[in-house]
C-alpha cells in the first residue's frame, strides 16, 4: 500500500472499475477482476503482518488505513451515513451518537436481509473485499496483542478530503451494522480479540484500563502510561451494538453468538458492561433467548436464533456477569430477580445436559449476589425457595449425566452455605440426606466431599449452620475413605475431615458417637509416612484439628498419632508443610498436657540415637526444631532447667558425640528465636562463649551449627548477641569471618520471617561491616555479604539501595570484586521479593554492570537479569531493548577459548561458556515471562550459532527451539535453512570408543537434535525449504537413525 490510498474514497473506487477495459474485457469481468485483485492484496497484507511483523512495522499505518477504508466497501448498498460525511468520528465520544442514528434508521427496514439488501443483483461479490480487509485488521490486532494501545488511541482518516478520523476500535464498533453475516461475524470477533488482548495487556502492566478515580488516571497519563477508557461511551456503544445483534429479527445465529462472546469479554474490563440500564437491557435480551419451549421450536420461525447452543452461550454470559465482580451487586440483583431468575430455573428442567449444567452454575452464583446486593429478608426467602425447588430434583435424581450431578452438588453447597437462614429445617435436612447419599456413591463421592468442605468452611465460623445431623455419619465415612488406595480421594477426604472437625467447636455441644475419634485417629496414624509428604501434612493437620476441637482426645492422639509422628521426625525427607504440621501437633500435645514436656523431649532425642550410626544434617535440624518448639511452650521452670542442661551437655561434649553437640547447639539457637534468652540469668553470656569456642572446633559441622545457632538466638535477644557478632567480625578474618557472616545472614533471614519485625535501628550498626567486606578477597565471604545486603534490601530498601548504587559506580582498586558483590546482592534481593517499585529507579545503574569488562561481573549481571525476568519481569521490560537485549545477543555468541599446556597434552578452556549459557537462560525465561520485549527474527542468528556450540549449549538451545515452535513458528520457518548444518552434525554424532554413561549421553544428545528436527518439520511451511526438507528426508530414510526416531516417538 502506498500514499495513493489516502487520495481516494473506497466507495468511489468502484466507479473506476466500471469503465470499459482497454483490452476489451466486459464491465462485469473487469469488476470481478478488481475484486479478486483487492482480495489478494489484503491476503498478502495479512500474511506480511503475521509472518514479518518487524519488517512490516514501518508500513503498518498504511495497511490499517487501507483496511479501514475497504472494510466499509459496499457500493451497492447505503447504510444511511455515506453522503453526509458522518462516517468516522473524531474520537470515542462520537460512537454512541452515531450508533443511535444508524440503528433508528435500520429499525424501519428488514434487518440484515441478504435477499432484500441487493439493489439489482444477487451475485454481489464486494463482501469478499470487506472480509479480506477485516481479516487484515485481525492480523494487525494479533501482531500488536502484547501492546494494543495504539489501536485504541491512534486515529485514521478513511474518507477522501475528510478531517474526521476514527480509531481502529471505534471503527470496528461502528461497523457492527455490516449487512453480510460472514463479514459482520468477523468484525465482532476481531473486536472481541482486541478487547481480550487489551485486558491481558492491562493485567501485565503494559497499559492501564481507566479506574474509577479520574485523579489516578490523570496522574498515570502525566507519567507517560497509556490509559484506555472503556467506561464512558465505549462500553455503552459496545453494549448497544451487541444488543442490536441479539434483537435482530433476521440476524443469524453466528452474529448473536459473536455478540454474546463480546459481552462476555467486556465483563473482564473495569466497569463491566455498564450500569443498571445496560445490565437490564442485556438480561432482557438473554431472556428472549432462554424463553423458548424446545418442544415447539420447530413451529417457530426463528429456530436457529433460539437454538440450544445459543441458550448455553446466554447462560455462560449471565454466569460471567454474576461472577466477574465488575458490576454493582445491587444493580445486578435488581435486574436478575424480576427478569431472569425464573427463566434460569426453568433451564434446569431442559433436556440437553450442557444447558442444565450451565444453568446450575448460574444458580450457584446467585446466593453470593444476594448477600453482596443487600437483599431484604423477603427477597432472600423467595430466592432461596426458588433455588431449592430448581436444584432439589436434579440433586435427587440418579440417572443423570455426571456433569449435572457435580453442578447440582456445587449449587446446593452455595445455597446451603449462604442462604441457610432462609431455608426451612425440612429443606436443610433433605439436602443433608442427599449429600450423604452422594457421599456413599462411588461416582459422586469426590464431588460430595468438596461440597461438604465448602459447607463446612462456612459452618465453622457461623453457628447458625448446624451440621450436627450429619456429623457422625460424615466423619465415619470419611475415615473409611482414608483406607482407599486412590491418592486423590485420600487428599480430598483429609481436607474435608479437617474442615468438618473444626465445625464441632471446643464446647462439646455436638454429641459424637463413642469410639468414633478412636477409629478416625487410628486411620489417620496409618497414613502418616514420609512416602507421601503432602498426605502426611494433611493427616497431621487433621489430627491437630481433632485435638483442638476435642482436647479430651489427647490420649488417643498420643496412642495413634505420636508414634508415627516420632518416626516421621527422623526422616531425612521431612520438610516444608509436613514439618510445619508436625511442629504444630507437638506443640498442641504439650500445651494440652496429653504428654509431659520431659517425656516428649526424651522421645525426640531418642530418635537420633535410633536412626543408625549417623544422622543427616536434615534429621538433626528437624529434631532440633521439634525440641525447641515444645520447649518454647513449656513452663518457665522447665525452660530454665532445659536450657541449663543443654549448656552443660555442650560443654561436656566429646569428639565422639559431634552429632549430639550439633543437636544441642541448634536447639539453643531455635529456642532463642522463640523466647528471649537474655531474660534468663547468665544464659546469653554462656551461649556466646560456647559459640565462639565452637568456631575453633575441628569438626566443620559443629562450626556450621554454631554459626546458625548464634544467628537464630540473636533474633529473640538482639541487644545481647548482635553487638558481639559485629565486634568479633571486626577482629576476625578467614574462616571465622565467614562463620560470623553466616550468623549475621541467618539473623537477618530469620528476622525477615517475623511478622511486623523492624530492623531499622540495627542497620546502621550492621551496614559498615558489610560495606567493608564487599571487596574481600575470599569469594565465599563476598557471597555471604551479598546475601546479607540482599536480605536487608528487602527489609529496608530506602536505606540499602542507595548504598548499593554508590558501590556499583564507585571507583576503587577493588571495584571489580565490589561490583560483583553488588550484582549478587541485587540478585538475592530480587529473589527475596523486594518491592519492584522501590528497586525500579535503581535498575538502570545496576544493569550497567553488563558493560563491565570482567567476565565474572558480566556473569553475575546476567544472573541478576535472569532473576528479575523470572520473579518481577516488570522491572526490566522497559529496559530490554536498550540495555539488556544487545548485551544478551552479544554474550550469547561470545567465544573466548584458550589452551592450557598440561605437559603431555593440552586442554582447551572456554572462559565465555558460562556467559553463553546464562544469556540463553535469560532468553528462555523471557519467552515465558515477557515475550513482547523480544525481537525474535533478530535472535535467529544466535539460535543457529548456539545449535553448533558445545553440548551443554546445544541441549539448552534445543529446548528453546522446541518451545518457540508453538509460539513463533514463522521466524523459525524463515531461518530453517540455517539450522540444517548444526542439526545434521548433531544427529550424526559418532560414538567412538565411548561406553556406559558416556555412550548414553551421546545417544541423548542425538535424540535431542532429532526432537528439534521433528518439531520444526511439523511447522507450516517448513518443508517448503528445499534444504531443510532434504535434511528431514535423509534422516527419516537413514537406517542408523531409525532406533533413535522410534525412541523419540515412544516418548510421546
Amino acid at each position: 500500500t502506498g500514499d495513493d490510498d489516502e487520495d481516494y474514497d473506497s466507495d468511489e473506487v468502484m466507479g473506476d472499475s466500471s469503465a470499459d477495459d482497454p483490452r476489451g474485457m466486459s464491465e462485469e469481468a473487469a469488476a470481478a477482476m478488481q475484486i479478486e485483485l483487492r482480495e489478494s492484496c489484503f491476503a498478502g497484507f495479512e500474511s506480511f503482518v503475521l509472518r514479518c511483523p518487524a519488517l512490516i512495522r514501518p508500513h503498518l499505518d498504511q495497511i490499517v488505513h487501507s483496511a479501514l477504508a475497504y472494510m466499509r466497501f459496499d457500493p451497492n448498498y447505503s447504510y444511511g451515513d455515506e453522503d453526509d460525511g458522518s462516517d468516522g468520528d473524531d474520537n470515542e465520544d462520537a460512537i454512541e451518537e452515531e450508533d443511535e442514528e444508524e440503528f433508528e434508521e435500520e429499525e424501519e427496514e428488514e434487518e440484515y436481509s441478504d435477499d432484500d439488501d441487493m439493489s439489482d443483483e444477487e451475485d454481489d461479490e464486494n463482501w469478499k473485499v470487506r472480509r479480506s480487509a477485516i481479516r487484515t485488521l485481525t492480523s494487525v490486532v494479533e501482531a500488536t496483542k502484547h501492546d494494543p494501545s495504539k489501536l485504541w488511541i491512534a486515529e485514521y482518516a478513511w474518507r477522501k478530503n475528510s478531517d474526521k478520523k476514527a480509531t481502529v476500535a471505534g471503527a470496528l464498533v461502528n461497523r457492527f451494522k455490516e449487512r453480510e453475516e460472514n463479514c459482520r461475524v468477523d468484525i465482532i470477533e476481531c473486536f472481541t480479540r482486541l478487547l481480550s488482548y487489551t485486558v491481558s495487556a492491562a493485567s501485565s502492566g503494559v497499559l492501564v484500563l481507566a479506574s474509577s478515580s479520574s485523579m489516578d488516571d490523570d496522574a498515570l497519563m502525566a507519567s507517560g502510561t497509556v490509559v484506555v477508557d472503556l467506561r464512558s461511551n465505549v462500553s455503552s456503544a459496545i453494549v448497544k451494538a451487541s444488543e442490536r445483534q441479539l434483537s435482530a429479527k433476521k440476524g443469524g445465529e453466528r452474529s448473536k453468538s459473536s455478540a454474546i462472546a463480546l459481552l462476555s469479554t467486556l465483563c473482564l474490563a473495569p466497569g463491566g458492561i455498564g450500569g443498571s440500564d445496560q445490565i437490564t437491557s442485556v438480561f432482557t435480551h438473554v431472556k428472549s433467548i432462554l424463553d423458548v419451549d424446545d418442544d415447539n421450536t420447530r413451529l417457530r420461525r426463528h429456530v436457529s436464533a433460539n437454538s440450544k447452543s445459543l441458550k448455553l452461550e446466554g447462560l455462560c454470559l449471565v454466569r460471567i456477569m454474576l461472577s466477574c465482580k465488575k458490576h454493582d451487586p445491587a444493580h445486578m440483583k435488581n435486574a436478575l430477580l424480576p427478569i431472569l431468575l425464573a427463566e434460569i430455573c426453568k433451564c434446569v428442567t431442559e433436556d440437553w445436559y450442557k444447558v442444565i449444567a450451565e444453568a446450575l452454575r448460574v444458580l450457584m452464583e446467585v446466593p453470593h449476589l444476594m448477600l453482596l446486593g443487600s437483599a431484604s429478608k423477603s427477597e432472600m426467602d423467595e430466592v432461596a425457595n426458588s433455588l431449592y425447588v430448581a436444584i432439589e430434583p436434579r440433586l435427587a435424581e440418579h440417572d443423570l449425566d455426571q456433569e449435572i450431578k457435580e453442578c447440582a452438588l456445587s449449587a446446593s453447597a452455595s445455597l446451603l452455605s449462604l442462604l441457610h437462614a432462609s431455608l426451612s429445617t425440612e429443606q436443610k435436612n433433605r439436602i443433608f440426606d442427599m449429600l450423604l447419599e452422594r457421599l456413599k456413591n462411588e461416582t459422586t463421592r469426590i464431588a460430595a466431599i468438596k461440597t461438604l468442605s465448602k459447607i463446612g468452611d462456612v459452618a465453622k465460623s457461623n453457628e447458625d449452620l448446624d451440621l450436627s445431623p450429619i456429623m457422625n455419619e460424615t466423619l465415619g465415612h470419611l475415615s473409611l475413605l482414608l483406607r482407599q488406595q486412590s491418592r486423590g480421594l485420600k487428599q480430598t477426604s483429609l481436607e474435608c475431615l479437617d474442615t468438618m472437625v473444626l465445625c464441632l467447636g471446643s464446647d462439646g455441644k455436638v454429641d459424637m458417637d463413642d469410639g468414633l475419634f478412636d477409629s478416625v485417629l487410628k486411620d489417620l496414624g496409618d497414613i502418616i509416612a514420609d512416602t507421601d509428604l503432602h498426605i502426611c501434612h494433611l493427616s497431621l493437620s487433621a489430627s491437630n484439628s481433632i485435638l483442638k476441637a476435642r482436647p479430651s482426645t489427647g490420649p488417643l492422639v498420643k496412642r495413634h498419632i505420636l508414634p508415627a509422628a516420632l518416626t516421621l521426625s527422623k526422616s531425612p525427607l521431612l520438610q516444608d508443610p509436613a514439618l510445619s504440621s508436625l511442629l504444630v501437633l507437638l506443640e498442641a500435645l504439650t500445651t494440652s498436657k496429653a504428654i509431659t514436656f520431659d517425656e516428649l523431649r526424651d522421645l525426640l532425642v531418642e530418635q537420633m540415637n535410633t536412626n543408625g550410626s549417623k544422622s543427616s544434617k536434615q534429621v538433626i535440624s528437624n529434631l532440633a526444631e521439634c525440641i525447641a518448639t515444645i520447649a518454647a511452650v513449656a513452663t518457665p521452670n522447665e525452660q530454665n532447667t532445659f536450657i541449663e542442661s543443654t549448656i552443660v551437655a555442650i560443654n561436656k561434649s566429646e569428639d565422639g558425640y559431634a552429632q549430639t553437640t550439633q543437636l544441642n547447639l541448634l536447639v539453643s539457637g531455635n529456642l532463642g528465636r522463640k523466647v528471649d534468652l537474655s531474660s534468663m540469668p547468665g544464659v546469653a553470656n554462656s551461649l556466646q562463649q560456647i559459640h565462639n569456642q565452637s568456631f575453633n572446633s575441628s569438626n566443620e559441622d559443629i562450626k556450621h551449627a554454631a554459626a546458625l545457632a548464634l544467628g537464630r538466638a540473636s533474633v529473640g535477644a538482639i541487644d545481647a548477641f548482635l553487638p558481639g557478632i559485629l565486634a568479633a567480625l571486626e577482629e576476625s578474618s578467614g574462616k571465622k569471618q565467614y562463620l560470623l557472616l553466616s550468623s549475621l545472614r541467618e539473623f537477618i533471614h530469620c528476622y525477615r520471617e517475623m511478622e511486623g519485625g523492624n530492623l531499622s535501628s540495627s542497620i546502621p550498626l550492621i551496614l559498615p561491616h558489610l560495606e567493608k567486606n564487599c571487596g574481600n578477597d575470599e569469594e565465599g565471604v563476598r557471597s555471604m555479604v551479598a546475601e546479607c545486603l540482599g536480605s536487608l534490601a528487602c527489609l529496608e530498601p530506602k536505606t540499602i539501595l542507595p548504598v548499593l548504587e554508590k558501590l556499583a559506580t564507585k571507583e576503587t582498586p577493588k571495584k571489580v570484586v565490589v561490583r560483583w558483590t553488588v550484582g549478587s546482592a541485587v540478585k538475592f534481593a530480587i529473589g527475596g521479593r523486594i518491592s519492584p517499585t522501590e528497586l525500579a529507579p535503581f535498575m538502570p545503574t545496576f544493569l550497567g554492570l553488563l558493560q563491565e569488562d570482567d567476565l565474572a561481573v558480566k556473569n553475575i549481571a546476567i544472573l541478576m537479569v535472569y532473576s528479575a525476568v523470572h520473579h518481577t519481569p516488570q522491572l526490566v521490560v522497559a529496559l530490554m531493548k536498550e540495555q539488556i537485549l544487545p548485551q544478551i545477543y552479544e554474550l550469547a555468541q561470545l567465544n573466548m577459548e584458550r589452551k592450557i599446556d598440561l605437559g603431555p597434552f593440552k586442554h582447551t578452556v572456554d572462559d565465555a561458556l558460562p556467559l553463553r549459557k546464562a544469556a540463553l537462560s535469560v532468553f528462555a525465561t523471557c519467552l515465558e515471562k515477557c515475550p513482547s520485549s523480544l525481537d525474535i527474527p533478530e535472535f535467529m542468528p544466535v539460535v543457529a550459532k548456539a545449535l553448533a556450540d558445545v553440548e551443554d549449549v546445544q541441549l539448552q538451545m534445543h529446548q528453546i527451539v522446541i518451545t518457540m515452535c508453538s509460539r513463533y513458528p514463522i521466524p523459525l520457518v524463515a531461518a530453517a535453512d540455517s539450522f540444517v548444518a548444526p542439526l545434521e552434525k548433531t544427529v550424526n554424532k559418532k560414538k567412538g570408543q565411548k561406553t556406559g554413561t558416556e555412550l548414553e549421553r551421546v545417544y541423548e544428545w542425538i535424540k535431542s537434535g532429532l526432537r528439534v528436527m521433528i518439531a520444526l518439520s511439523k511447522l507450516d511451511g517448513a518443508t517448503t525449504s528445499r534444504k531443510f526438507a532434504e535434511f528431514v528426508d535423509r534422516i527419516n530414510n537413514s537406517s542408523k537413525h531409525q532406533p533413535f526416531l522410534q525412541a523419540v516417538e515412544d516418548e510421546r
